[in-house]
């Protein structure tokens, strides 16, 4: 899209005011419609919509290669204003540094809806006209341009049971602040509630879902790993054993049947592990570190560890002998979170807190260097999580957000949660009820 600059005019905000108060008529209801997969007539290009956070649609317009790669086109988001307008808002890679164009609502019926900015050269309007529930016409248009229009049939129920989706899951966020655990419907946005704050007692850290299917969680205020039934969130009881944790933070379950805590206590700033099926204390992983957070394995089993305050990533073999600092000197200022590039590459993905960016690391060596940087656009980064959709969830712990990014670009999609109180999220979890 190209971009002018402007205000939308006088006479185009008296449509949008008297579209939005005919009687009788819903535009929101009516957009909710749009909800699921729809495919282009004749060709591999999708459109999906989601309900996100309460008011909130995320759309994406993506390809599908004949191998199966995905690529998006273009990210798409319906919000409702507190105003009582609706705003279509569309973000296309590569295109006006990566901000979004505001369409708002200038006309609705039943089943058709109208959106506008005339400051624009094209597009300067964008219609949707459903039509039985299983056609779509999206219709682009203005200037002296001809009118585009595209056909979309949705995607049979049978073929969308095959992508990947949040559907039928919960995801559960460490709220620092309120010392809770909070749930939430994954694909609606919908806040179910919290638990957990007599166990966890003060500065929620760190979830994660063991092998079991439970729900175990930190708190620098607890000497141990906590264990909650996801389905209820009961607390069924400590689960480490035979060794006292020290403000322990970030957990993760790794592949070799043992789940690690990285903690912070002034005679335990290290990363120990425990058997991921009784809890039993097995050993220390490191020596003592300097504000030991995210851990990540790379194809040969060495364990590298985020440290806060050192500004680096340090590797240790699966032994535990230190191996030495695995990143360049001057990369970041407060690395909270790292993980392997999911796609095989052997890159080393890191969340830098103090920069509010993820930074794409390259093996050189035996030393990581700056690849590129992947995401910015956080106040304070955290906790992290790939979906079962795959897109990449990330807190930003400042905001009392949790933002969704393209898994492998690093794109923006939008704001994926916020609300039920939630103050300072630390981490995240997915779970399939």
């Amino acid at each position: 899209m190209k971009k002018t600059t402007g205000v939308v005019p006088f006479f185009t905000l008296c449509i949008l005011l008297a579209a939005l108060s005919l009687p009788g008529q819903s535009a929101w209801d009516g957009l909710q419609r749009l909800t699921g997969t729809w495919k282009l007539a004749g060709k591999p290009q999708f459109e999906n919509w989601e309900p996100a956070a309460p008011g909130v649609l995320l759309g994406e317009s993506y390809q599908l290669a004949p191998g199966g790669d995905k690529k998006t086109t273009e990210y798409l988001r319906l919000a409702r204003l507190e105003g009582g307008g609706i705003v279509y808002q569309a973000t296309a890679p590569n295109q006006n540094n990566g901000t979004a164009v505001d369409f708002p609502l200038t006309f609705f019926t039943t089943d058709s809806w109208t959106f506008e900015n005339p400051d624009r050269d094209f597009p300067q309007k964008i219609e949707y006209w459903l039509q039985d529930g299983a056609m779509l016409r999206v219709t682009i248009s203005g200037g002296e341009e001809e009118p585009i229009v595209f056909w979309f049939d949705k995607v049979p129920a049978e073929q969308l049971n095959a992508m990947p989706t949040l559907q039928g899951y919960d995801v559960f966020i460490s709220s620092r602040n309120t010392a809770t655990i909070k749930r939430f419907d994954a694909f609606t946005g919908q806040y179910k509630g919290e638990f957990g704050k007599e166990q966890i007692g003060g500065e929620a850290q760190d979830v994660a879902i063991g092998p079991d299917g439970m729900l175990y969680a930190t708190s620098l205020q607890t000497q141990h790993i906590l264990k909650f039934n996801p389905a209820t969130g009961d607390f069924i009881g400590p689960f480490t054993s035979g060794y006292d944790l020290q403000q322990p933070t970030k957990i993760r379950f790794g592949s070799d049947g043992f789940v690690y805590v990285s903690q912070w206590g002034g005679s335990q700033s290290s990363v120990v592990r425990f058997d991921a099926a009784t809890g039993v204390f097995d050993r220390a992983c490191t020596g003592s570190l300097n504000g030991p957070l995210g851990q990540a394995w790379d194809a040969s089993g060495n364990l590298y560890v985020a440290c806060f305050f050192s500004r680096d990533i340090r590797k240790f073999s699966p032994g535990g002998t230190f191996l030495g600092v695995a990143t360049a000197p001057g990369l970041f200022k407060g690395p909270s979170n790292i993980w392997f590039d999911p796609a095989g590459s052997g890159d080393l993905l890191v969340a830098d807190w103090d920069e509010g960016s993820i930074k794409r690391l390259r093996p050189e060596g035996d030393t990581f260097v700056l690849q590129s940087i992947f995401a910015t656009g956080f106040a304070r980064l955290e906790g992290v999580a790939i979906g079962p959709d795959g897109f990449l969830y990330a807190c930003d712990w400042y905001l009392n957000q949790v933002k969704k990014l393209e898994a492998a670009t690093g794109s923006a999609v939008g704001v994926y949660l916020e609300g039920g109180d939630m103050q300072r999220p630390n981490g995240l979890a997915f779970w399939k009820r």
